[in-house]
């Protein structure tokens, strides 16, 4: 073989890798994720540190939904690396002025801005407490408030904090509902360091 065929293979292989490739990405490329202008008018961020879970659910004044979880945080190897999933939806216009009525009425502008629960004592001593801390932001209107409860204990692995101070516990549970049942995944992804 002379040096001009074996260029012309290199150029043919380079040239199938670099098309490959292209196709590759083409295919495996995350979709587009339409992002309303503005703020989001209502936003729940939970963070689990001892589980090494994080979420973020934030909810626009037109109804569009974006949520995304992150898992895995914690304890990475590369047998379960830790994945972030995305989700979307729409939430209809009577539901999102009826859950923002609901929390304009709740009380939820007199909350502190952070709560605490101060743990369960333990058998053996000392007290128990959850790892979970509950951020809720609204800014809509006239209420522009963010509110964070932590620690708090779940009877039925966090479909419900009974003792979580009112309204934080009802808002929680409604928008854990939206979530949970009115959004879609789209994508799901390894999280790189």
């Amino acid at each position: 073989m002379t040096g001009k065929v074996k260029l012309y293979i290199g150029l043919l292989v380079l040239g199938l890798v670099v098309i490959g490739g292209g196709v590759w990405f083409l295919v495996k490329s995350p979709p587009e994720i339409n992002i309303p202008e503005g703020s989001p008018v209502i936003v729940l961020d939970i963070d689990r540190v001892m589980a090494g879970e994080f979420s973020c659910l934030y909810i626009y004044e037109d109804g569009s939904i974006i949520y995304i979880e992150e898992k895995g945080l914690r304890i990475r190897s590369p047998l379960h690396p830790p994945k972030r999933t995305w989700r979307t939806g729409q939430i209809p216009a009577e539901e999102l002025n009826g859950l923002l009525v609901f929390i304009e009425d709740s009380g939820f502008k007199e909350l502190d801005e952070y709560y605490q629960f101060p743990g369960k004592p333990g058998e053996g001593g000392g007290f128990t407490m959850g790892d979970m801390s509950c951020t809720v932001y609204i800014d809509y209107g006239d209420l522009h408030k963010k509110v964070t409860a932590f620690g708090y204990l779940t009877p039925d692995h966090g479909i419900t904090y009974p003792d979580m101070p009112y309204p934080i516990n009802e808002i929680y549970s409604k928008l854990k509902n939206i979530a949970g049942n009115q959004t879609e995944e789209i994508y799901h992804e390894t999280i790189k360091d």
